[in-house]
């Protein structure tokens, strides 16, 4: 990283000693990144310059002879569920619970009223001190046991598994490992996960939990019929059918899913990705875990090409610093376990261990400081399971990074794998709670201010299990359904799916390397492919929520575990859902221009054709608001991209109002849309709306204005909506809506006038979304936006008092981010009658500032239709709550729309 030079400065030749040193230097750098600021004290601009990696390998591993680079030895895979139909069979399905079964549940409410066979043994998670579960087991020996999940009643999902549910998760570790010490297996174990999934295919945060360990206990007993059936019926009477049917048919995986009646099964589906042409510098990276083994090695890599600032989370007090070089394990040994304060050779074991330990953090940190600056590279001891201490280290950091967190890598993790008959509770626990309490903590204590992008470190074992690891196998699936449901709600987050590294961590120790080169069941990874796959995943422009790698040698273990497994994965896609017949046409008179990744279109506005932007005024003017900008960029997108909807709407900026001055002169604007990126989950797609401009008297202004633009991801379907609760009104204050008041800035009638019961709140703002049905139908029934829901809640975010009843009038300039759910429109949310709650926070909030915001509108059931993130504005003025009367705060033609 090349720093500013203070006190010099080159004009227009900053950074060109660093650029030409770069392309001319022997090339041993794979990345130089060059930092300026424009003026002393002002923001600082980067500017990375990057080799393809495989022409410089990290210096963490010695880079191989010219021309002998090694071969890769992983494919990224895409995990995904797709539909496979259960073989047919020649007998009837067995009944759900035959002759000697047992069935472990959370109480009787968990079966919803569903009867029990009187043979059947009702077992009950009871606290882990006693042992009255593992005593029914002993004594039902059953030959069928039943577990029954209901997680349904787990409330928020967002928030983390319930104590209630790790109960369970313990008992179902209890169940198994009591099953062990019997005489002989059940013959059959099914796992039912009601509520694990929805229409969409989005599964439940939770369901994780049990896929994962019932992958691994299926590995563990083969002569046992292990199943876990994922069902979106709430009720066990409706999943009784499919979860019998399952319980006795041969499995390519020990998972089955249901969702809007049909069965379906995870895919591993090989696709090398597509990276971003300028993928985005991460600023702040927060690391939770990463001072050691493959985190370490791996934000090492980060920090040499991206210099960002960086928070380390981590449970390891860093070692002190020293100049003498480190005893050896048998010297520290034969140190320790002589005289008087003698340690056994266990106990010395496990001290230089902890030394080793924190002596690899010290270094590490060490390293990233040398990388991207002593001051911007921040140590904090926390342990990751207790939530207080999580949400006081989040908090730091927080305060240190004003603008936000851009990537958050959850890295730690623990292994202590044994089969359940050996394996103890204590152990159980404190692998899974690592990663799943980590996890919920995490989420907990960043809350609404969610970091741009949330990366987790998974594991192949997620995927497949593995024998020993019915611990591991669930906290690494937990990861994989938590980001695929925080991904359906619109959320940057994926799970990477890591098999063993060959030269740190697990994979690196001497046992588990010759049990590597026996078994030949695992690709060892080398250091630099494992950096190249890291690297290459966090620049996705819109990474998967799964993604899982795995080479030859894996391949011929599924084989081998699974036949036909891998001809399922390699079976083509579905096909894609029938285009419509044309994309939404109200914005485009005529496209004039169009190849295979651009598109123009045109457009004239008019007071004859758009009467409505009569009831839009800004300044005199009739105007088209700022909140029509998603529209015209989703028709836009829509043209060039038939077949898919818009999802997300970023960077949207609006540099000029576009305005129509006198009935019988239109104003014609081009609509350009490039696409960015096409893949398989989403297309990105740049709209940019330029046009003439001229005063009210006709004379031309400028020839090729910007007013608009905007980023559009478009998706097969709708993104599925999330949930929200709503605000207890308490403390409310009835404030009345500026825009509604006669005034010279802005005034909005008719179609416009669309919120009511407006009020300030102690968490921040709130209205009513109050539609005019007839206005909506004449004019915004062809429309794909709630366009005009969108310029209701985004009035909300300038409810404010100031001065005592003065309160501002402003209009947008930027919104980061619209995310988009359920497919509403205007036209369909007034015919369907729904009613709509609009909410803004924080309390205390400065459009003009940088400062994050969020505004949402959610309906009567709490389903979020739309929300905005981060949307900055200019005040024009301020109107008086009680006379009326308006006061301008700066001529308005300063002001953007």
């Amino acid at each position: 990283m090349s720093p500013s030079h203070q006190g010099t400065t080159l004009l227009g030749a900053e950074g060109a000693r660093e650029l030409i040193a770069f392309l001319t230097g022997p090339g041993q750098d794979s990345a130089a990144v060059i930092e300026r600021a424009f003026e002393t004290g002002g923001p600082t601009r980067l500017l990375r310059l990057s080799r393809p990696i495989t022409e410089a390998p990290p210096a963490t591993e010695e880079a191989p002879a010219a021309g002998k680079a090694e071969p890769r030895l992983l494919d990224r895979h895409v995990l995904r569920l797709a539909p496979a139909p259960r073989p047919a069979s020649a007998s009837a399905p067995p009944p759900l619970f035959p002759p000697s079964s047992a069935l472990l549940a959370d109480g009787r409410a968990a079966l919803g009223g569903y009867e029990l066979p009187a043979d059947c043994t009702l077992l009950l998670p009871e606290p882990s001190e006693g042992d009255a579960l593992e005593e029914a087991v002993r004594r039902a020996a059953p030959r069928h046991v039943r577990v029954v999940v209901d997680l349904s009643r787990e409330g928020d999902p967002s928030r983390g598994p319930s104590e209630r549910l790790l109960r369970l998760h313990d008992a179902l570790f209890r169940t198994a490992k009591q099953c062990a010490r019997l005489p002989q297996l059940p013959a059959s174990f099914t796992v039912v996960v009601l509520g694990g999934i929805d229409a969409e295919r989005v599964p439940h945060p939770s369901t994780g939990l049990f896929t994962g360990f019932t992958k691994s206990l299926a590995l563990e007993w083969p002569s046992c019929s292990v199943v876990a059936v994922v069902h979106q019926a709430t009720a066990l009477a409706e999943a009784e059918a499919d979860a019998a049917a399952e319980s006795q048919a041969a499995q390519l995986l020990p998972v089955v899913a249901f969702a809007d009646g049909e069965r379906l099964l995870l895919q591993a589906v090989q696709e090398p990705g597509t990276t971003q042409a300028v993928p985005p510098v991460p600023r702040t990276v927060v690391a939770a875990g990463g001072a050691r083994g493959i985190g370490a090695a791996l934000l090492t890599a980060l920090a040499r090409r991206d210099r960002p600032r960086i928070h380390v989370i981590g449970s390891t007090p860093p070692g002190p610093d020293s100049t003498e070089p480190a005893p050896t394990r048998a010297e520290f040994i034969r140190l320790r376990s002589a005289g008087p304060e003698r340690l056994t050779v266990r106990e010395a074991n496990a001290a230089y261990d902890r030394l080793a330990a924190a002596a690899e953090v010290r270094d590490t940190l060490r390293t990233l400081q040398a990388l991207c600056g002593a001051d911007r590279v921040a140590y904090h001891l926390c342990d990751l399971r207790d939530p207080e201490a999580v949400r006081e280290t989040v908090g730091r950091i927080e305060a240190a990074e004003p603008d936000g967190v851009d990537l958050l890598l959850n890295i730690a993790g623990t292994n202590r794998a044994a089969s359940v008959a050996k394996k103890s509770l204590a152990d159980f626990r404190t692998v899974r709670d690592l990663k799943v309490r980590a996890y919920a903590n995490l989420k907990a204590a960043f809350g609404d201010r969610v970091p741009r992008r949330w990366c987790n470190f998974g594991s192949f074992v997620g995927f497949t299990g593995q024998n020993g690891e019915t611990d591991y196998g669930a906290a690494n699936d937990f990861l994989n359904t938590a980001a695929a449901h925080s991904a359906a709600r619109g959320a940057r987050e994926s799970t990477i799916g890591w098999t063993l590294w060959r030269d740190i961590g697990l994979g690196a120790t001497p046992i588990m390397r010759r049990f590597l080169a026996k078994s030949a069941q695992f690709t060892a990874m080398p250091t630099p492919e494992g950096v190249e796959h890291f690297l290459h995943e966090l620049d996705q422009s819109e990474p998967p929520p799964l993604t899982v790698l795995f080479g030859d040698a894996e391949r011929a273990t599924m084989e081998l575990a699974a036949p036909g497994y891998l001809d399922f994965c390699r079976a083509p896609a579905p096909p894609s859902p029938p285009r419509p017949a044309s994309p939404p046409d109200f914005f485009v008179d005529d496209i004039v221009d169009r190849g295979p990744d651009r598109l123009t279109v045109v457009r004239t506005f008019s007071l004859e054709r758009d009467a409505y932007l009569r009831e839009h005024v800004v300044n005199g003017f009739p105007t088209l608001p700022g909140t029509f900008v998603p529209e015209l960029a989703a028709q836009a997108a829509m043209h060039l991209v038939p077949g898919r909807v818009p999802a997300v709407l970023e960077d949207v900026r609006l540099d000029a109002f576009l305005r129509v001055y006198k009935p019988g002169r239109g104003e014609t604007k081009r609509i350009t849309a490039r696409l960015v990126e096409h893949g398989p989950r989403e297309s990105v797609v740049d709209v940019e709306v330029t046009g003439e401009v001229r005063a009210p008297g006709g004379r031309l202004l400028v020839a090729d204005r910007r007013h608009f633009s905007a980023r559009v991801r478009l998706r097969d379907e709708p993104v599925a909506a999330p949930r929200w609760e709503h605000w207890d009104d308490q403390g409310a204050e009835p404030l009345a809506d500026p825009y509604h008041l006669p005034n010279p800035a802005v005034l909005l009638s008719g179609v416009f006038v669309s919120t009511t019961a407006t009020r300030t709140h102690p968490h921040g703002r709130r209205a009513r979304y109050l539609p005019d049905r007839p206005g909506i139908e004449r004019w915004f029934s062809g429309l794909v936006v709630p366009s005009v829901l969108l310029d209701g809640l985004a009035r909300v975010s300038v409810l404010d008092r100031s001065d005592g009843e003065w309160t501002p009038l402003a209009v947008p300039r930027t919104i980061r981010r619209i995310d988009l759910y359920g497919g509403h429109t205007d036209a369909s949310l007034a015919a369907a009658g729904t009613g709509v709650e609009l909410y803004s926070l924080p309390a205390s909030l400065d459009l003009e500032s940088a400062e994050e915001n969020r505004a949402l509108a959610v309906t009567a059931a709490g389903d979020v239709v739309l929300q905005i993130k981060d949307m900055t504005g200019v005040v024009l003025g301020h109107v008086h709550q009680t006379t009326g009367e308006y006061r301008a705060r700066r001529p308005a033609e300063e002001a953007r729309p």
